[in-house]
């Protein structure tokens, strides 16, 4: 799942307040910025919570047959290009999961995460001290203003994305040359998560929401 799959996720089983929603996206910004979450660290209250639904909507996310046919027909979209076993593996899920997002823009959900986004400044105690510096300055650049725009509903843009997310994984990138491979791989399977979307987002808010109530 990426940020909107679980803003939307977050916002159907534990309500809007944006400690919560900014919880529910931490670990993946986290990972973006090359900092650690202190879960230890952090008192009980939304922020947690949020963390807590980010881990149990993953969990429930990998295991859904929608999203396993799903990447597998990304995978099978690239065999002909003979990328490598680890590239065609996360294009595949890391695809899904953008595209995914793409059916998510420009509806409420986009703007809670913004609205998330938007405190998250006030939460750098969320990482460890020595990481706080660059986890600042990680959200001056990407979530200040002007906000950049989002398009995981563009498949030659998420393939761009890919791309630059797994250029510094030795195992899992791939040449710059199959960028368009991946973006027609990904075009291929564009209408497919569409279809699923609302389907799988309801299917983890129902495996997920027990406990949590809107």
């Amino acid at each position: 799942m990426n940020f909107l799959g679980h803003t939307h996720v977050a916002r159907a089983t534990g309500g809007d307040d944006p400690r919560f929603l900014l919880g529910a996206v931490l670990p993946d910004l986290a990972s973006m910025a090359g900092v650690r979450v202190d879960r230890a660290a952090l008192p009980a209250g939304p922020l947690a919570d949020g963390i807590r639904c980010h881990l149990d909507v993953d969990a429930a996310f990998h295991a859904l047959p929608a999203f396993r046919e799903g990447m597998a027909g990304i995978r099978a979209a690239l065999a002909p290009h003979e990328l490598g076993r680890g590239a065609t593996r996360a294009i595949g899920h890391i695809g899904w999961e953008l595209l995914l997002d793409g059916t998510l823009l420009g509806t409420s959900t986009e703007a809670a995460f913004w609205r998330a986004m938007d405190v998250a400044h006030r939460h750098v105690d969320a990482v460890p001290a020595a990481d706080r510096d660059r986890w600042s300055r990680f959200l001056d650049r990407w979530f200040t203003t002007p906000r950049p725009r989002l398009r995981y509903d563009d498949p030659e843009w998420v393939a761009e994305r890919l791309y630059l997310m797994l250029s510094h994984r030795p195992h899992l990138r791939f040449p710059l040359a199959h960028v368009p491979a991946v973006a027609v791989a990904l075009a291929d399977r564009h209408d497919a998560v569409r279809a699923a979307g609302a389907a799988v987002l309801a299917d983890l808010a129902d495996l997920t929401g027990s406990g949590r109530g809107p």
